[in-house]
């Protein structure tokens, strides 16, 4: 899940800069600023995915170490 954000974040990016560099209107540039902010959206959501999984696998290192 997490990759799957991280690509579609670094994918809106993109295009939303493409979008803002190649702007004809004030319309554009709130288009690409609406993908910057996907991107962010994205950039967090998998951020907060990584750090729930590297949580849960201290949990079981944690575990497991309590069991022996």
């Amino acid at each position: 899940m997490r990759i799957l954000l991280f690509v579609t974040a670094v994918f809106t990016l993109l295009f939303g800069l493409g979008v803002f560099v190649s702007s004809k209107s004030a319309i554009h540039e709130i288009e690409a600023f609406v993908l910057f902010l996907i991107s962010a959206v994205c950039m967090s959501g998998a951020g907060i995915v990584e750090a729930v999984n590297r949580l849960r696998e201290e949990f079981k290192a944690a575990r497991v170490s309590q069991e022996k």
